[in-house]
């Protein structure tokens, strides 16, 4: 897997328009999508989704990483995301709603209600963890990353990492008891 790696940066570095077009291709709709959870605004997501895509490219020229190209991108937007947060002045919070409804054609006008209902308050909750436990947790789940590769998106151990998506779960679920939640307790 190594050689792939390495080919794959050594492609991107290089210039490569065709493996660069695929390689965003590929990884915009995700990447936006976590910045969304972690955000909770479409706009800022956008703009953090560019500023990462920007400074990865940069990145490629001045140095070779030693890990996935796609892992390269989401540490680096990890750090984006970290410096918005913290260049962010608390009044400028506010964003549209993030997740679009996905509703089911057969669905009751009741059963829309508490959808609805339940995805704000998902929503509610996921923004509410603390944010190294809401970066694994939208990694984990949304983006589907493993362990391996949110360990070293984040820079810490394999099994911090498991930890902390497990204690991020545990906090949404008692949170969300309220609506009836039941989450199976397998682990992926």
């Amino acid at each position: 897997m190594a050689l792939v790696v390495e080919s794959e940066i050594l492609d991107l570095a290089s210039g490569d328009r065709l493996a660069s077009e695929r390689f965003v291709r590929e990884h915009y709709a995700d990447l936006y999508g976590w910045f969304l959870w972690l955000t909770n605004c479409p706009h800022r997501a956008a703009d953090l989704t560019q500023d990462t895509f920007v400074a990865f490219w940069e990145s490629l020229r001045r140095t070779t990483p030693d890990t996935s190209a796609k892992t390269w991108l989401y540490s680096i937007g990890r750090n984006r995301f970290r410096k918005d947060c913290r260049d962010r002045r608390p009044h400028d919070t506010a964003g549209d709603a993030a997740l679009d409804d996905e509703i089911a054609p057969m669905q009751t006008p009741l059963e829309v209600a508490e959808h609805r209902e339940f995805a704000a308050a998902l929503e509610a909750e996921v923004a509410r963890l603390p944010e190294d436990f809401r970066e694994v947790f939208t990694l984990r789940l949304w983006q589907e990353f493993d362990y391996e590769e949110i360990a070293a998106t984040q820079g810490i151990s394999r099994e911090l990492a498991r930890w902390r998506f497990f204690r991020a779960r545990q906090i949404i679920r008692s949170r969300l008891k309220a609506f009836g939640f039941q989450e199976d307790d397998d682990d992926k």
